[in-house]
């Protein structure tokens, strides 16, 4: 474990309510996929983006220890379902996915910290270099477009929008919503 393993899991911990294998995972995958990119403080480099697997547990601790979040646009969820995340420079293109591959779990009675740090990052994960290719419209920064639906009339930013019998339209409007208004 590197010298930022105790602060990472504690401010992950902080940020996610309590610790799990999830937790510690989700650190280690962090701080994995920083050292590939030579990040070693990544509060100081906003040059990388994050592309993580799933809505889970994980998903926090590599929010945590590398200071990306949706809002800043340098988190970006792809449903997967998957306990994984690529890390992109967004500088140099170089990538790295990082999936674990973990071949056992603790038992609900084994202290999970205690557990996972008896593996080394290469028993725990599969590491593939690849390549991302990111959208100008999917990059940090201001909205590179704005537009309004024409039918509900809410505005659509970043290329979301959809062009449906020659009208401009919301994904919403267009394919159906996950909501329905009552």
């Amino acid at each position: 474990m590197d010298n930022h393993f105790e602060e990472d899991v504690k401010k992950a911990r902080e940020f996610h309510g309590h610790l799990c294998s999830g937790i510690i995972l989700g650190v280690r995958i962090a701080r994995a996929g920083l050292n590939y990119l030579g990040i070693e403080e990544p509060a100081k480099n906003k040059d990388f983006i994050v592309f993580v697997e799933t809505d889970r547990c994980l998903t926090d601790a590599v929010q945590a220890v590398t200071g990306c979040s949706l809002g800043k646009r340098r988190l970006k969820w792809i449903d997967y379902g998957k306990m994984g995340a690529s890390f992109i420079d967004m500088n140099t293109q170089k990538g790295i996915r990082i999936v674990v591959n973990a071949k056992k779990n603790p038992s609900p009675d084994e202290d999970a910290l205690s557990f996972w740090e008896q593996f080394t990052d290469e028993q725990l994960f599969k590491f593939e270099p690849v390549k991302i290719d990111i959208k100008k419209e999917d990059l940090p920064g201001r909205p590179t477009k704005s537009v309004k639906c024409e039918i509900c009339h809410e505005k659509v930013m970043d290329g979301r929008d959809v062009i449906k019998d020659g009208k401009v339209l919301c994904k919403a409007c267009a394919n159906g919503s996950y909501y329905k208004k009552i």
